[in-house]
């Protein structure tokens, strides 16, 4: 009797280890979400200024200091070939905005097996000491361990934005 009881502990205590498994998974998940985003909305930066006015190899340096460790390893180039690294802060920096995200949501897609999250952030551009707000919104999923596999954005206003001021 005693070894059934420890069996069904034993079970209890491997779902509570997969939940939490889970869990922990799903944080992980969303804290790279967050961390991508506000490496995308805020800035550029000194360094990332630097960077763009010294050459390629610089900027890639620095892509891969604040993006690299979001990405799975085989994903990582194709993101940067895809441009869906450094959307906005090159072109920002080249008409002089600098951007910085106001309020950031991100929320669990539920009815999806992968772990996939839906982002809305609101994101300040100024210039000048005049500024206005733009949405960019989307969906991202990320592996079991917390990395980037797939980005699609929905509305992208800010580029436009920037663009017509």
């Amino acid at each position: 009797m005693a070894s059934e009881d420890n069996k069904g502990n034993s079970n209890n205590s491997e779902e509570e280890n997969s939940e939490s498994s889970s869990s922990e998974e799903r944080v992980k998940g969303k804290e790279t979400v967050r961390t991508y985003l506000k490496n995308e909305l805020t800035g550029p930066d000194e360094e990332l200024k630097q960077a763009l006015s010294e050459s390629n190899a610089a900027v890639l340096d620095y892509v891969d200091e604040y993006y690299q460790s979001l990405f799975t390893e085989d994903n990582f180039e194709t993101f940067i070939k895809k441009s869906y690294v450094m959307i906005w802060l090159p072109y920002a920096n080249d008409v002089g905005y600098e951007l910085e995200p106001i309020d950031i949501q991100i929320e669990k897609v539920e009815d999806i097996e992968n772990d996939a999250y839906h982002f809305e952030a609101e994101v300040e551009y100024s210039k000048d000491g005049e500024a206005d707000t733009a949405q960019v919104t989307g969906r991202i999923n990320a592996n079991d361990q917390g990395k980037i596999t797939v980005i699609r954005f929905k509305d992208n206003a800010l580029k436009e934005k920037l663009r017509n001021n």
